[in-house]
């Protein structure tokens, strides 16, 4: 090992697991596993919030606590004092990490575009909160706590400074929440927190910041604040200057290029063991895998099944892998709202025509499972109990003739590993139902540069992270969502999907994601045909 990189051996204790999915996350920071050979999503890390209203925010805080206390907690149990006594890992060293990016991003949380913007934001800033595999685990917020009916929720801060030495105060996170409710600033996001009475926020203390909405909503923490409540210094929107209270400090962005960042010191957790960290965007995932091959990266996210399976034998590649739970579930999106897809025969032809299993043995190599048109397997709440959709290319037929369908158009491209190759053997498969189906393909950085067009895109690729239904369904679906990819809504669904948002009880609202499943997988235009584990390298 020499002074800027990191010896293997070293690197898999920090890098282990698949949190990689958005970002390379806190793996990297050191202070969010307490288990070296478990993938931080599958392990856990502490309680999850299980429970509704304040009995969840309430496990949650334990959570954050075990989290930042590990070490304390370790030296005071019997078990422990031989890892208390043994020597504390060493610090410093650069790990370089190779992902995915966009020609427009900007390095903004409130309108970001890019896996590696992402990268940066798990680690220049904290969140309030974030989903760690099924749980929901706390950052910069000591608690998060709602009233009996979800209709308030109180948060409290941790002793946190920003990285030019402000301190986080309850007016940064006043201001960051307000920003994300803004549609002018906040055009994606802001659908999700459409809910906050954002006018009448308040901040009774410097710590304290309490948010009233204008409709209950038990799963607030869970389904928005988890899912994107980065935390901002009052009037800044980011860029390539941008400060936060996070693990890491930018230290230098080129977009589509580079986020440089240092180690930050004065971390009110447990400060990162690196000196420094790169995320070095590389949009073709061959090129990637060739990159750490030859030191020019550590950390390769996202490899491709192929590339996997090349690898399997070389002694100088470790693959991490992640396994249903820690997956991405690889779909083609039709908008229920568009011709040809309003016409339900049109979406039924679509699901039937689709060999799900030939998807997964050939696009996947091994490396995943197959889906039924619903994100969440193998996480809790998703609905098991649907029987599997399977191929029926003489009905597909049928119900494209009967819907006037011969012809399609699908918008894909390599956003993620297996994409394109996946619209390619679709081409195969709808060919065999009698449609002829056109690719219109776009480079991976200009993909999501003009999400308008994705709104009114009637076939397009798609995937999404592995999330519980009770998740996904609240933050992708229903007229309320901000990234509605198929245009699932209506007075029934919205409905439902109300009467689980407002359930503070956890087990009530899963019985109705039940329903909400089931009426997803009745009348949705989602196909997800399979879970593509993550496949990491270093």
């Amino acid at each position: 090992m020499n002074d800027e990189r990191l010896s293997r051996r070293r690197l898999l204790k920090l890098a282990a697991g698949s949190m990689f999915a958005l970002a390379v996350a806190p793996v990297l920071i050191g202070c969010t596993d307490d288990d070296d050979d478990d993938p931080p999503a599958a392990s856990g890390n502490g309680e999850s919030s299980t429970g509704g209203g304040t009995t969840a925010a309430a496990t949650a805080t334990r959570t954050a606590t075990a989290t930042a206390t590990d070490a304390a907690a370790a030296t005071a149990t019997p078990t422990a004092t031989a890892a208390a006594a043994a020597p504390a890992p060493a610090s410093g060293g650069r790990v370089r990490v190779a992902n995915g990016g966009s020609a427009t991003a900007t390095f903004n949380p409130f309108n970001a575009s890019g896996s590696a913007d992402y990268a940066g934001f798990y680690h220049v800033f904290d969140s309030l909160a974030r989903l760690g595999g099924s749980e929901v685990l706390l950052g910069v917020a000591e608690s998060i706590e709602s009233n009996v009916d979800g209709t308030v929720w109180t948060i409290v801060l941790h002793d946190a400074t920003f990285h030019d030495g402000r301190p986080l105060t309850s007016a940064d996170v006043a201001y960051t929440l307000r920003t994300y409710t803004d549609p002018e600033v906040a055009p994606v996001i802001s659908g999700g927190f459409s809910m906050v009475d954002a006018a009448n926020i308040s901040t009774p203390d410097a710590r304290t910041v309490v948010v009233p909405l204008t409709i209950p909503r038990g799963d607030f923490l869970d389904a928005e604040l988890a899912i994107s409540s980065f935390v901002l210094p009052e009037g800044s929107i980011g860029g390539p200057g941008a400060i936060g209270t996070g693990a890491f400090k930018l230290e230098a962005y080129e977009a589509s290029s580079s986020i440089r960042m240092v180690r930050n010191a004065d971390y009110w957790n447990t400060p990162p063991l690196l000196d420094e960290l790169e995320i070095v965007v590389v949009n073709d995932p061959t090129a990637r895998l060739n990159a750490l091959k030859g030191g020019e990266v550590e950390f390769a996210r996202g490899i491709t099944p192929a590339a996997a399976r090349a690898e399997d034998g070389n002694d100088d590649i470790v693959l991490h892998r992640g396994g249903a739970a820690n997956s991405q579930a690889m779909g083609f999106a039709a908008n229920i709202t568009i011709p040809p897809f309003d016409n339900p025969d049109a979406v039924r032809a679509l699901k039937l025509a689709v060999d799900r299993q030939s998807l997964v043995d050939t696009v996947l190599l091994g490396f995943g499972e197959v889906g039924n048109d619903l994100v969440g397997k193998a996480l809790p709440g998703y609905a098991d109990a649907i029987p599997q959709t399977e191929r029926d290319v003489r009905q597909a037929r049928a119900l494209f003739e009967r819907a006037g369908v011969t012809e399609l158009t699908m918008l894909t491209g390599e956003t993620t590993a297996g994409t394109v190759a996946a619209a390619e053997l679709l081409v195969q498969q709808l060919a065999e139902a009698g449609v002829s189906l056109t690719l219109d393909e776009l480079p991976a950085d200009q993909y999501y540069a003009d999400f308008a067009r994705l709104f009114s895109t009637p076939l397009q690729s798609c995937w999404w992270v592995n999330r519980p239904a009770d998740v996904h369904l609240s933050s992708f679906t229903g007229s309320s969502a901000g990234f509605n990819l198929t245009g699932l809504r209506g007075t029934e669904y919205d409905a439902l999907l109300a009467s689980a948002r407002v359930s503070v009880n956890r087990d009530e609202r899963l019985a109705i994601v039940q329903q909400l499943q089931q009426y997803a997988f009745d009348h949705d235009g989602m196909v997800i045909w399979g879970y593509r584990e993550d496949l990491n390298a270093s």
